[in-house]
């Protein structure tokens, strides 16, 4: 009994941290995509004034209410007075006399017309003679006159049914000044820009439902085995000034000391495995664009080479240069520059860039070479990568993502091992899944995987379970999947590597 109880309470939280997740990412796309919101809530509006005061027809009612008498008209006595099955009987009849096509052709005979241009309904009050009839049409005019001929007749028409009857009324009809089914700007705009929003809504959660993006290494599991090595987390400056540096770059004084830490982590994490492997070039690539594979490739170099490493970081995405920028620098070269050159009268190493103050030297411009391939299977450049390896402690390559150009493909044929960008929340499992397929195929193993742009803050998602905490220096970072179980630890170098298991539960 007690075990399903506490089945019953995991269900529970389960269902209570799905839920968590169902309106985490509802509100991410909210956030993400705020623009769909806003344009849904602009068009709603707009559509239904457009709608309202350009194709909706105004239909105009004209109303009168009375009580019927019933008596003699040979002797001119009527009675007002209804018992409680007399009103019952007279609210049913009394539509329905109204419908019947005796009544509508002796009403277009009164009206001189063969068509109706509106239509006729009554309203009995319960336990009561009093009637209201009301007549709905295009035109004010017709609606008043369509009523008053329906009253002229109506007492006619319906003896055999109701005997003789006679209309007492208590509000006569009037030519209606506005339609009733015309809204007013103010309420058109309202009720349409609600229907939008209301729509983004349900788009946003329809995309939390069936959107599912890598969150977490279980995600990673279903795909791969490849060990997660760090967590990078999310960077929000605030810019004061248009000058403020807002660069994702260790050179950035304003950079948050989490964020530096978690690169260090990654530079240990990946030194190890480069030395275990006895290799010094490592590719950094991601699955598509906007990952940030860019950043972790240069934040990497820059660190290995604060270490006193001399370290090399060639800009290989050729389509799209990022790596000059965030180092503060213009660039003189590029890879295609080397497969352009005649070593007789150039040397590789004019080609190269020093990073002031470091011993970090960049290969890499703004100049975008739109067929790429050629270049980066050149043999110059595979004889500049191959000398590059002798001259430096590491080579980063920062390539191109892998689903979208063969670009990293090739680049990976010079790399001694791969180094996997995964933006969090960003990308479906297939995606990556293609990606890691794609670089699978090639010679060059892979090192590990990165998580970039983690959410960093107090709850479930930040320093606690996602961040510094379970999956940060907690479970996934220092401790289970960091330097403990998942990083030098037992999936690390701990069990595999050059650790023990006690150095583990001392980390």
């Amino acid at each position: 009994m007690q075990d399903q109880r506490n089945r019953i309470d995991e269900r529970e939280d389960e269902m209570e941290i799905d839920l968590g997740l169902l309106f985490a990412g509802m509100w991410k796309n909210i956030r993400r995509f705020w623009w769909l919101a806003l344009l849904l809530t602009v068009a709603g509006a707009a559509g239904v004034t457009v709608y309202q005061r350009v194709f909706h027809q105004p239909m105009y009612e004209c109303s009168a209410t009375f009580t019927v008498a019933t008596g003699n008209s040979e002797n001119g006595s009527y009675s007002f007075y209804y018992n409680s099955s007399t009103a019952d009987q007279m609210s049913l009849t009394f539509p329905y006399i109204l419908e019947s096509n005796f009544f509508q052709s002796a009403l277009m005979e009164e009206l001189g017309t063969d068509t109706l241009n509106g239509e006729i309904s009554s309203e009995t009050i319960t336990d009561s003679n009093v009637v209201t009839m009301r007549v709905e049409s295009p035109d004010p005019e017709d609606a008043r006159a369509i009523l008053e001929a329906a009253l002229a007749i109506y007492p006619e028409t319906a003896r055999f049914v109701l005997g003789d009857i006679q209309f007492n009324m208590l509000d006569g009809p009037e030519t209606p000044a506005a339609p009733f089914n015309q809204m007013s700007v103010r309420r058109c705009l309202l009720l349409g820009g609600a229907g939008g929003a209301a729509v983004s809504l349900l788009i946003f959660l329809l995309m939390s439902l069936f959107w599912k993006a890598v969150c977490s290494p279980e995600d990673m599991k279903k795909i791969t085995s490849l060990r997660c090595l760090a967590f990078i987390p999310h960077v929000r400056f605030k810019a004061r000034k248009k000058l403020d540096d807002t660069r994702l770059s260790l050179l950035n004084e304003k950079l948050p000391f989490g964020y530096r830490e978690s690169i260090r982590s990654l530079q240990k994490r990946v030194v190890k495995n480069l030395e275990h492997m006895d290799g010094k070039i490592l590719m950094v690539t991601s699955s598509t664009a906007g990952e940030g594979k860019t950043t972790v490739a240069v934040n990497l170099a820059q660190m290995l080479a604060a270490d006193g490493s001399r370290v090399l970081l060639i800009d290989g995405d050729l389509r799209k240069h990022g790596s000059a920028g965030l180092l503060g620098v213009s660039g003189k070269y590029s890879l295609k520059d080397v497969a352009g050159m005649d070593t007789k009268k150039v040397k590789a190493g004019e080609l190269l860039e020093r990073i002031p103050g470091s011993t970090m030297w960049l290969l890499g411009n703004n100049e975008v070479v739109k067929q790429p391939a050629p270049v980066l299977s050149s043999r110059m450049v595979k004889l500049f990568i191959r000398e590059m390896r002798r001259k430096m402690d590491y080579v980063i390559i920062d390539s191109p993502p892998c689903t979208m150009f063969q670009d990293a493909g090739i680049l990976a044929d010079h790399a001694d091992a791969v180094l996997y960008v995964v933006k969090y929340d960003e990308l479906p499992l297939q995606k990556i899944q293609e990606g890691l397929s794609f670089l699978g195929s090639q010679r060059t193993p892979f090192t590990g995987y990165v998580f970039n742009n983690f959410p960093e803050g107090p709850g479930e998602y930040g320093y606690s379970r996602y961040g510094y905490g379970r999956y940060g220096y907690g479970k996934y970072g220092y401790g289970r999947y960091g330097y403990g179980k998942y990083g030098y630890g037992r999936y690390g170098y701990g069990s595999d590597g050059d650790e023990t298991e006690t150095e583990e539960q001392e980390d």
